[in-house]
């Protein structure tokens, strides 16, 4: 039988898993992502996720990897990489596993990969024109239309996650709107607070007030940039992932009731839902060009304008 890896490369976590012939996931794990010098620990950690699931699994026919920054999905380097991690563009991740290996690696945007996920076995299923928002330490996005992935001219659009630059306050989109955005507001209007994301919200959904009202407020930054996505490219649906997708309608209302303030009245037609495969839609779209019978770099739109 023939087994995949699967390789989610994050800012926080390097989320890993084995798919079988049929796609299901046979072993999931998860390992902290290295700080500092990313462009040769990120590598190194990835070989000893490869030892090890080589070890426990026999016939691994293929490597998928989804990875924050920029990737050139012909030669799998990563061409762009944010603040989040710096030195880490120029890693070429397909060459090193390869040469080193001798197994077919793919390797794929984070968010690129969320939304194949999602269309081949989550929340997009047989809808041709949506967007996917992941929110975690950053923020990224990705389109998908007319049935295929949209990656633009240089493999960089729906990095929406740089956009809506605020000069009084030199911020973007993500770093006041992504999940650290909500923990670094978290320590400084609450000082007795202890606990991450998920306690957050946990204590909001209890009543707690200050908590809410930090949340709400939050809501209200990520639905401008929601809004600016119906506005521009008007999608059937907006997928929202990473680790806020387990809040599903709590954050989800909230996120639609502030979209409503920023787009005119009666205007969209775009539904907002939460990510049904969770923290596993990038490793699934990693591994998606395995078995699909077209390489995934054929459903992206590359074309220059004339």
């Amino acid at each position: 039988m023939r087994r995949y890896i699967a390789i989610d490369i994050g800012g926080t976590a390097i989320k890993f898993a084995v798919l079988d012939d049929e796609a299901a996931i046979v072993f999931h794990h998860s390992v902290a992502t290295p700080k500092g010098q990313v462009d040769i620990r990120i590598p190194e950690a990835v070989y000893g996720i490869i030892d090890r699931l080589r070890f426990l699994f026999e016939g691994v026919a293929g490597v998928g990897i989804s990875t924050a920054g920029v990737v050139d999905p012909a030669s799998g380097e990563i061409v762009y990489a944010g603040e989040t991690m710096p030195n880490y563009a120029g890693t070429n991740l397909k060459h090193l596993i390869e040469s080193r290996y001798g197994i077919p690696t793919v390797v794929t945007n984070d968010v690129n990969a969320a939304a194949l996920g999602e269309r081949w076995k989550g929340a997009a299923q047989n809808c041709d024109h949506f967007f996917c928002v992941a929110i975690g330490t950053g923020i990224g996005g990705a389109l998908f239309s007319g049935g295929r992935l949209v990656t633009g001219h240089s493999s960089r659009a729906g990095e929406i996650g740089h956009t809506l630059y605020d000069k009084a306050t030199d911020t973007t989109y993500e770093q006041r709107a992504s999940m650290s955005a909500l923990m670094k507001q978290a320590a400084h209007e609450l000082p007795n607070f202890v606990g991450g994301g998920r306690e957050l919200f946990e204590q909001a959904r209890a009543g707690d007030e200050a908590c809410l009202g930090l949340i709400e407020r939050w809501a209200e930054q990520i639905a401008r940039g929601l809004a600016e996505v119906v506005l521009m490219i008007d999608p059937a649906l907006i997928v929202i992932g990473g680790a806020v997708s387990e809040q599903r309608e709590f954050l989800l209302d909230r996120i639609q009731a502030h979209m409503n303030d920023y787009l005119p009245e009666g205007f969209s037609k775009t539904r907002l839902t939460a990510a049904e495969l969770g923290n596993r839609a990038a490793l699934m779209g990693a591994v998606y060009p395995y078995y699909n019978e077209q390489s995934e770099s054929e459903h992206h739109d590359n074309r220059n304008c004339s």
